[in-house]
């Protein structure tokens, strides 16, 4: 069976003119689900639909491969100017087979805009709908609303999985980390911190050079582009592979990193181990791990620019063992690190292959129909 193909626009009415933002202040809270590009986002006191539609991501969404760009909403409910309104038309498209297919492929060819991506009303209607017989489509969505069923399933297993593992090596971090038989130390008895410096843009240089060292902002912790390198006179500022680097001020306050170079910014401070009494790997995974991270819940000052001084940072205290115990102990957590991390890239792998599968699944019925 050979089928046709048609745009989106020809399948469908857009009702994009019906929705309307309302700003949060604006807001009365209620019962009604307020809904945005990827899905609810708050409650309100009204509703503007009460017909099962599609939403369709129209900006602050994600395009990629099995991303959940569009889905379905019904009953009584209101959406906001980020997501597209769209009816099909029943006897040409069904939604459940729309919401498949456009969540199975790359919508990122009709996304314009680079420091603002945007699916527009006009390339969203543009895209070409493979068009089975009506009949068709809702055996296609049957089948694979089964199949996704199982694979969502196996996912959530997969998911638990990683959970379990993940809990249980932070029980055993636990346990290192407040065993009474040791003495109770304050981490500023044990370390030193010290904060970062500001340096004007007008310092900066793109290129490394002799006498310069790397200038580390909140932003290179997530990615390595727009590297800037300051000049070397700031000796007391320069981060070693072993100290830990502390973000202290804004949405990423209290995220810990280590194993780079260089010279701290302003809003970063460091934490050196004094090495004669305690191992910096035992230090690091003492102040990554969730007892640590409880306690900072604590110490964090600020809403709107949340905020974390090295003092409250080093006002934690932890039981500690004498160091050639904590070497031994580094030894096996270490070693078991190792080994949950690799169990969980293992499941980490499973969960994307089961992602891939679902968004070829539509494909593979597709050729089906075409073969038969």
């Amino acid at each position: 069976m050979i089928f046709e193909t048609a745009s989106l626009g020809e399948l469908c009415e857009v009702l994009d003119t019906l929705r309307k933002p309302i700003s949060k202040k604006l807001r009365k809270q209620g019962k009604y689900p307020y809904y945005g590009a990827t899905g609810i986002v708050d409650y309100v006191d009204d509703y503007i639909f009460e017909e099962t539609l599609v939403l369709i991501g129209e900006d602050g969404a994600k395009w990629d491969v099995g991303d959940q760009t569009a889905f379905i909403v019904s009953g009584k409910y209101w959406v906001n100017n980020h997501a597209h309104v769209i009816k099909t038309h029943q006897d040409k498209l069904n939604q459940k087979f729309l919401v498949y297919y456009l969540n199975s492929i790359d919508l990122k060819p009709w996304v314009t805009g680079l420091t603002v991506p945007k699916l527009n009303q006009e390339k969203l209607k543009s895209i070409p709908i493979p068009l089975p017989p009506i009949d068709k489509q809702k055996q296609i969505v049957d089948k694979l609303e089964v199949l996704y069923g199982e694979i969502n399933e196996l996912s959530k297993f997969t998911s638990s999985k990683i959970r379990n593992i993940n809990s249980f090596f932070e029980s055993i971090l636990v346990k290192y980390f407040t065993n009474d038989k040791y003495k109770e130390i304050k981490l500023e008895d044990i370390c030193t911190a010290t904060q970062g410096v500001q340096i004007s843009k007008n310092n900066h240089i793109k290129f490394p050079t002799k006498g310069y060292l790397r200038y580390l902002y909140i932003s290179d912790f997530s990615n390595n582009k727009n590297i800037k390198y300051i000049e070397n006179k700031f000796p007391k500022k320069i981060v070693k592979l072993s100290d830990i680097i502390v973000v202290n001020t804004g949405a990423s306050a209290g995220n810990i990193f280590r194993g780079i170079e260089g010279i701290l910014s302003n809003n970063l401070f460091k934490v050196e181990p004094n090495k004669s009494l305690i191992n910096s790997d035992f230090l690091y995974y003492f102040v990554t791990s969730n007892l640590f991270k409880n306690f900072q819940k604590k110490i964090m000052r600020g809403t709107a620019n949340p905020h974390m001084g090295h003092e409250n940072f080093l006002s934690a205290y932890l039981n500690l063992p004498p160091l050639d115990t904590q070497k031994e102990i580094m030894f096996e957590l270490l070693e078991l690190d190792k080994n949950i991390k690799n169990l969980n890239q293992n499941y980490l792998n499973k969960i994307n292959s089961l992602k891939n599968l679902k968004s070829k699944l539509l494909s593979f019925e597709l050729n089906n129909i075409k073969a038969a």
